[in-house]
Order: structure tokens, then sequence, then C-alpha cells
């Protein structure tokens, strides 16, 4: 029995000699909660009894232009209801590179636990390369409560990666039929290979029209080349003849950069407008750009088209005093703009923009002017007094109509009867 109870000793101490220090979870506070664990693409960092905050985590590589899903598990202390009233509310926030991605806030109770899964966005345009700092933090809504964590992210740029940075349409974005396109498009080398055989290719799918670069390389940046002739990026110029019998209408233009033998590729998408030097921008209106409205009331403005082959949009700027909301149809579109009831009295501008794809095709100057509650007051009043005077009115024109119609249908009643004279003798 003793010889078992000794081995059975013996392997329970091995088994603490060699339990990871990462599943060893450090306690909540009773009255507190606690970020136990952050998961970022499948890898975990567990916090330890050890770890103490502002210690720096390292998690690496991470790709330029790419997407990393964040998985933030927390939990709650035993008492902490008891000490905060059974009232306390937390989100997590994820901030990285001066931007910050959060949750809504949600209720902790004790002894409760729970994740929240949030998206960071790495962008190649902002030209990060090397350590850049993740900071996760888990705050309650009084800002009594606070658990944070920073994790070192490496930087690099992936292995193959070529990238439309510029496409330049040469004459604009609206063309007639028949008209020759000329667009230049920039690509560069992102990634820590150099490109060979490379190729650009411009596509209008619903015209079936398609044409492509001829093949050419492009180094890594910051590499020493002898040849001058290589770039890390630079410009192909393509050109594109619209049949003479295009209908007018607003068409995609999808242009591919093709690298990596063939096995990757860059995508971007334009729109054009073919006809929009007449039928498109003609017949373009609004029924009204300007009119009054108290505060707290909403109104309506209708912008009408006349071409129902172009597929238009609306957008609105500059309304800081209410809310918009845009309803599209076939051949009009409605914008309800609802004034704040804290608005002030006065005069207040906005714009409304119609494009067709990416093109400004009308923009109109529109103006709200919203009256004051005590204007409104005195105009409902008069409206008022006036509607009460009309009726007034109105029932004594009917009383004095049906006394008329009464006197007239008497004065038809009546029977004349001989005058008969007492002294007077009939034979």
């Amino acid at each position: 029995m003793n010889k078992y109870l000794k081995l059975l000793t013996t392997v329970m101490m091995l088994l603490m000699v060699f339990t990871p220090a990462s599943l060893v979870r450090a306690e909540v506070p009773d009255d507190s909660f606690a970020i136990t664990k952050i998961t970022i693409e499948g890898v975990e960092f567990e916090f330890d009894e050890d770890y103490t905050p502002g210690d720096i985590l390292i998690y690496a590589p991470v790709s330029l232009d790419s997407e990393l899903e964040v998985e933030v598990e927390w939990e709650a202390g035993n008492n902490i209801t008891e000490f905060t009233g059974g009232d306390l509310e937390a989100k997590i926030e994820v901030e990285f590179d001066g931007d910050d991605v959060d949750t809504e806030y949600f209720d902790v109770e004790s002894n409760w636990h729970g994740s929240e899964t949030l998206t960071i966005e790495i962008d190649s345009d902002d030209g990060l390369l090397g350590n850049e700092v993740l900071n996760v933090k888990m705050r309650s809504r009084d800002g009594t409560h606070e658990s944070e964590f920073t994790i070192l992210l490496s930087v690099s740029r992936e292995r193959n990666f070529v990238e439309i940075y510029d496409v330049n349409f040469r004459q604009g974005m609206q063309y007639e039929a028949g008209e020759l396109m000329t667009v230049s498009i920039g690509v560069v080398n992102e990634g820590r290979n150099e490109e060979e055989d490379i190729y650009v290719k411009m596509t209008i799918p619903e015209l079936g029209l398609t044409t492509r670069s001829d093949r050419f390389d492009l180094v890594v940046d910051g590499d020493e080349v002898a040849d001058d002739e290589k770039y890390y990026k630079l410009h192909k110029t393509l050109f594109l003849e619209l049949p003479v019998g295009t209908p007018v209408g607003v068409y995609d233009v999808h242009f591919e950069a093709i690298y990596d033998d063939g096995d990757e590729k860059d995508e971007a998408v334009y729109s054009i407008v073919v006809g929009a030097s007449s039928d498109v921008t003609s017949g373009i209106s609004m029924d009204t750009q300007h009119q009054t409205i108290g505060a707290g009331k909403a109104i309506v403005y209708k912008v009408l088209f006349d071409n129902t082959n172009v597929d238009y949009n609306i957008e609105v700027s500059g309304v800081n005093f209410g809310t918009v909301e845009v309803r599209e149809e076939d051949d009009e579109a409605y914008i309800f703009v609802s004034i704040d009831e804290d608005t002030n009295a006065g005069s207040y501008d906005f714009t409304v923009i119609v494009k067709a794809g990416t093109n400004v095709l009308e923009e109109f100057d529109v103006t709200a002017d919203v009256v004051s509650s005590d204007s409104e007051a005195s105009y409902s009043d008069v409206k008022s007094g006036l509607e009460i005077g009309f009726a007034v009115l109105l029932v004594i024109l009917v009383i004095l109509g049906i006394i008329l119609v009464a006197k007239k249908l008497g004065k038809g009643d009546e029977i004349e009867e001989p005058i008969l004279d007492e002294d007077q003798t009939y034979y």
C-alpha cells in the first residue's frame, strides 16, 4: 500500500513540474473582472499568475494588407455584484495604429464569463513595418474597473504581393459611344520577393471588351539593381475603343494585376458613364430646393430622373441639424430630412449629389429654413382662429339660407280667397 502511495505521489509531483505556467490561471479578484485569454488567429495568450499589467507579449508575424480576428475572454470575480450593486456594465476595446475597435456595453455579474471577437485591419497604405503595439482593454462604463494587456505584433510584408495603387482615366470618367478610352494603371511590388512576368488587364464585361499589357518585372523596394530598367513600381497604359452602338448607361471597368506565375492577382473596379454629355445628365431635377419647417418636424425633397436607363444614386452631405433617409426608385428619389428638436431657428444649407457609379452628374444646393416653436405656435394659432371663424361664418350662412327658403315656401303655400263684402249680395 505504501509502495502505491509513494508511486502516486511521485506522479503528482511530476505533473506539477511539467504543467505549463500558462495553464495556471491567476485568480480574478472577488470585486472586479479580468481578461483571462486573448486568441489571435488561433494563437492563444493566457495570463498566468506571474503576468503583471505592462508586460508585453510577442506575436509574430503578421502581414500588411490583412485582417486579424482577436478573441478576448474574460471572467468576473465571485462577489463583484455585491461590490457594484448589480448594475455593472463593461466593454472591450482593441486599439492598433491609432484605430479603435470596440464592442457594445454588456452586463457583468458575479462568476460570469464571456468572450468577444473583434477584427482589426493592417492596412498596407499606412506603411507599417516592424513591431507595432496591439492594446486590448476591458473597462467598465463608470471607469471604476479595468483590465488591460499589450501584445506586440511583428508586421512584415508578404512574400508575393503586387498591388494596383493608382488608376488614371486620361479623358475623365464620361465618354461617348465610339470614343477611345486611355487608362494608366499604377502597380507596385509590396512583397519580399522580386516578381517576374506580371501583366495588367482591363475589362468591361457588360460590353465584352478586354485588353492587357505586355509582361514586365518588379523588383523589391530598396533593393539595389544594376539595370536602370528595373523598377519596384510603374504605370502601364491601356486602350479600349467603345463600340459606336454602345447604349447610354453606366459600365463597370475591371482592372487586374496578375502575378506570382498567374496564381495571384489584385483587382480594382471603377465605373464610367457612356453618353454623359447628352442623355445622362439631362433631365435631372428637384421639385424644390427651399422649404420651411419647424424644429422636430420632417420634410421631403424629390429628385426626378428622365433617363431610366441609368442607375443613379443619391448622396446627401452637410446635414448636421437632423437625420437623412434616401429612398430611390426607377425615375425618382425621395430625400426625407428630420430636423432635430433642439435645432435653433435659422437657414440651414446642405448638398444633394446625384451620381452614376463613381461619377458626379449633378449637385444641388438645398436650404431648409427652420422656424422656432414660438413662430410655429403663432402660425398654428392664426390658422386655428381662421378655421374657427370660417366655421362660424359657414353656420350663419346656412341658417340664413334655411330662413330664406322657409319664407319662400310659406308664401308659395298660401291659397288666395275672394274678399267678401258683408253688404254685397250675389244672385
